[in-house]
């Protein structure tokens, strides 16, 4: 478990001294061999390794892509923020697509460190497992780095032209000063398999459990199943999946009726999937980042947007109309997710990922209820203020990544297994999921059966950051983002809701594959960069 959190080493070249010194090392040259001397050292640059790649799953590594998808419309409050996203215009320049871009370089650099430094330590024998998981560790993120880069901007994976197609830049040694060109999707997927394959066999003395806050072997495995589905190799994808599923190590929740209270509302206590995500507890999660309240916190993904200044303000106001939990977030579910995706009464999914909340723009009178996304509300272990709405304490989005869960590996066995024409399974998987999660199960066979599998993907990975890729594999785009609402039912006015970005997206906009930022482009003329 990693308790100490390691920032990001800053080396910094040594100051040009005045006259000549032919001992100097060049002004290109970073000696990362002084930093890593002994096992101490090693465990230094792995939990580094650990808190850069927690930071790695909320925040912008996933609502600039789900603000682009078809599930979440901007709130009138939302500041501009993701706005080139959700609008389909982003640009070279975006300064979001700058720092997303050199913030996974940047990580590289340090997993390139000790990539390159760990295998020339010389340790004692009993230090060998140890020396083992630091370095597979690396590998694990390595791959992990470059395939989200590839996603973002390499060009779409097709076997048949892969040796042809641009992937992204291979950071492959640290602190590299040349200016290589991209490497082809072939040569950029070959590196990220084989440093899954490195990292599988330097990782196999890591227990595999339910929960692990460390890297074991099985991530790698769920990792290389999630790479080969976006390459489209469904046989490969089918056997990865299949074996952690079939294996039973992370079992499904059981079946569960979920208990409401007078307010209507869940009792996480209660349910397990609420557990899962607002306590971190349960039995599905295959690595789950350590994190503790004060200096070990993941990257926040903002879409509770709990108001505490206009619910105090109401609080203290002598209108008990008014009282109530207020919530301001960037983007809200569309109405497509609140009406269609989760239609079923029964699936115990919906009750923890949304709460039905009072929300304001500009002016506290002025308010309307709604539906926002509480799934990354956070866990009130790590809370730091109390209150009596919300559940009790004012969210902050602090809980636990959750990278891996097995039920990604169940959709990702019905999905490959009905592309290879394996009916029997693809229902068999997807029913195993939906029975989980209170939803009927299916008979459906041919494209039904098809949409089906991606709509369970859609309700099961919901703004985790898929969506974008997932429809762009698909060839599938859209031209719906409705306000939430239906007839006769409640309406949010049009006022609350940001308005210029209503878009009708082809399945083969080219914006599903980002351009290069401008300042890398202009760095390295050598990166050809996207239409």
């Amino acid at each position: 478990m990693k308790t100490t959190k390691i920032f990001l080493w800053t080396l910094a070249l040594a100051a040009m001294l005045q006259g000549c010194n032919l001992d100097r090392e060049p002004a290109d040259y970073i000696d990362y061999n002084n930093a890593y001397l002994n096992m101490q050292d090693a465990a230094k640059w792995d939990n580094g390794i650990y808190s850069t790649l927690r930071g790695k799953f909320g925040g912008g590594y996933v609502l600039p892509q789900e603000a682009q998808a078809d599930m979440l419309n901007a709130h009138a409050a939302f500041g501009n923020l993701y706005g080139e996203f959700h609008g389909w215009k982003v640009l070279p320049e975006s300064n979001v697509l700058q720092e997303i871009y050199h913030s996974y370089y940047s990580a590289l650099v340090d997993v390139n460190v000790v990539i390159t430094n760990l295998p020339n330590l010389n340790v004692s024998e009993a230090e060998k497992p140890l020396k083992n998981q630091y370095l597979g560790n690396a590998y694990f993120a390595r791959a992990f780095y470059h395939f989200n880069l590839a996603l973002r901007w390499g060009t779409v994976y097709d076997a048949a032209t892969a040796n042809k197609d641009l992937g992204v830049v291979l950071a492959l040694v640290p602190g590299d000063l040349n200016k290589p060109k991209r490497a082809t999707n072939e040569q950029t997927y070959k590196q990220i398999l084989d440093d899954l394959n490195v990292a599988e066999t330097l990782l196999s003395g890591v227990e595999t459990k339910v929960g692990n806050s460390e890297i074991s072997a099985d991530a790698v495995r769920a990792l290389r199943a999630r790479v080969y589905l976006y390459m489209g190799n469904m046989d490969k994808a089918y056997q990865e999946a299949k074996q952690l599923v079939d294996r039973n190590t992370y079992p499904l929740i059981a079946p569960y009726v979920s208990t409401l209270n007078s307010e209507g509302k869940i009792n996480p206590q209660e349910d397990a999937f609420a557990q899962m995500w607002f306590y971190d507890k349960g039995t599905e999660q295959i690595w789950q980042p350590y994190v503790a309240k004060e200096n070990e916190v993941p990257t926040v993904t903002p879409l509770y947007g709990a108001d505490l200044s206009t619910t105090t303000y109401w609080d203290e106001s002598n209108n008990s109309s008014m009282v109530g939990d207020y919530n301001k977030p960037p983007y809200v579910p569309t109405r497509e997710v609140i009406n269609d995706l989760f239609a079923s009464e029964t699936d115990h999914r919906a009750l923890a990922l949304f709460e039905f909340v009072n929300t304001t723009v500009n002016d506290k009178n002025a308010s309307t209820q709604l539906y926002v996304v509480s799934k990354f509300k956070g866990n009130p272990s790590y809370s730091t203020l109390n209150s009596t709405h919300w559940g009790g304490y004012v969210p902050n989005g602090n809980q636990a990544p959750k990278p891996f869960r097995i039920a990604e590996q169940y959709l990702i066995v019905a999905e490959a297994a009905y592309n290879l024409g394996n009916v029997a399974d693809a229902q068999y998987y997807l029913n195993m999921l939906r029975d989980s999660r209170g939803v009927p199960t299916t008979s459906a066979t041919g494209n039904e059966l098809y949409e089906e599998i991606k709509s369970e993907r859609a309700r099961e990975l919901a703004f985790e950051g898929f969506r974008l890729w997932d429809l762009r594999r698909w060839k599938q785009g859209f031209s719906k983002r409705s306000y939430q609402g239906a007839q006769g039912y409640y309406q949010v006015p049009a006022s609350f809701y940001a308005a210029g970005f209503r878009v009708n997206i082809a399945p083969d906009n080219k914006m599903f594959v980002w351009p290069f930022p401008e300042n890398e482009v202009r760095i390295n003329p050598n990166i050809v960069q996207n239409p």
